[in-house]
């Protein structure tokens, strides 16, 4: 598109204003769109297309003319949002219908070029009240469905309400397809509330029903709330003590068979090897049992310090219940 075209758009947006535009319009809002929009077609005659869009966008801020939506189109385009300017086209044919006949045919043949290189995105969702931002900006979301033009590639869809989790997708949208995103909240139940005037003044006997209550020593996470840890603890002494007691059986066996059988010779000995392995045997099961008191007694510290402690629960976002419908092309 030529400046001269650029131009001729920002004559038509001062002049041909409709008049319920032009009795609302502050008559110094008008003049620095005027002045932004001169600035703008300025610097898209010496190829600064970037800085031109700027200035477009925000003589559209000062003086929202449809027909400035024209020069935000063909200037989105230079710069390669594409997306943009498909949105500033159709908002332009839709808004202007006035425009010069051969601005709506450039827009229109601009709309059909573009269809082929960018994507649809289509969301649907019937609760009232969501909010939907799509990567990372607030787009306005009116239920049951909104549709907006998107650059190919994947896409960070969001969708939150105070009542429900937050659904989280990404979809992948190809050039010249549209996808359908169905996004399903999952509302929690609503909080019942007391009827009106429902214990504003206790009588005496339900004053003295609500007097304060010590939480009972499980509530506080005291001694008697450590369920398992005193259970740990009760397996450590058992298993102690037992290591003691068999640990003395067995070397009260040991004295016996050294006395009897100790200072025989080598061929006359009296220790059986039934006798023998009866120590091994008894050495063996104190060993166990003591190492079993030290793996109770570990699981004991480990509980004092974890159990009873209070546990925070957060829900799950992100699930996967938003449903993406088939690729059109």
């Amino acid at each position: 598109m030529s400046a001269a075209s650029l131009l001729f758009v920002a004559l038509v947006a001062q002049a041909a204003q409709p008049p319920a535009v032009q009795l609302l319009a502050d008559p110094a809002a008008k003049a620095k769109g005027q002045t932004l929009l001169a600035e703008g077609t300025a610097l898209y005659d010496r190829g600064d297309i970037a800085s031109a869009l700027e200035r477009f966008q925000q003589a559209y801020a000062e003086y929202p003319s449809p027909k400035l939506l024209f020069n935000i189109g063909q200037a989105s385009v230079g710069v390669g949002k594409l997306d943009e300017a498909m949105a500033a086209f159709e908002r332009f044919l839709d808004q202007s219908p006035d425009a010069p006949a051969d601005l709506t045919d450039e827009a229109t043949e601009s709309i059909d070029d573009l269809k082929k290189q960018v994507g649809q995105l289509v969301i649907s969702c019937a609760t009232p009240g969501v909010e939907i931002d799509v990567d990372g900006k607030k787009v306005d979301f009116v239920p049951p469905s909104l549709s907006m033009w998107v650059m190919p590639g994947q896409h960070h869809v969001t969708a939150r309400h105070p009542d429900a989790p937050p659904v989280v997708e990404d979809p992948e949208i190809a050039a010249g397809s549209v996808c359908t995103l169905v996004v399903q909240l999952r509302l929690r139940p609503p909080v019942a509330k007391a009827p009106p005037g429902v214990g504003l003044v206790p009588s005496p006997q339900a004053a003295a029903s609500l007097a304060v209550v010590p939480p009972a020593p499980e509530a506080r996470g005291g001694r008697l709330g450590r369920k398992w840890t005193w259970v740990a603890a009760g397996g450590t002494v058992a298993f102690a003590a037992g290591a003691v007691a068999v640990g003395l059986a067995t070397q009260s066996r040991f004295d016996s068979l050294k006395k009897s059988c100790g200072n025989a010779s080598p061929e006359h000995q009296g220790c059986s090897p039934n006798d023998i392995d009866g120590v091994i045997t008894l050495r063996n099961t104190t060993n166990v049992l003591w190492g079993l008191a030290g793996a109770a007694g570990l699981t004991a510290g480990i509980l004092f310090f974890v159990e009873d402690r209070p546990v925070s629960v957060t829900p799950m976002t992100g699930a996967a219940t938003g449903v993406l419908a088939e690729t059109a092309f």
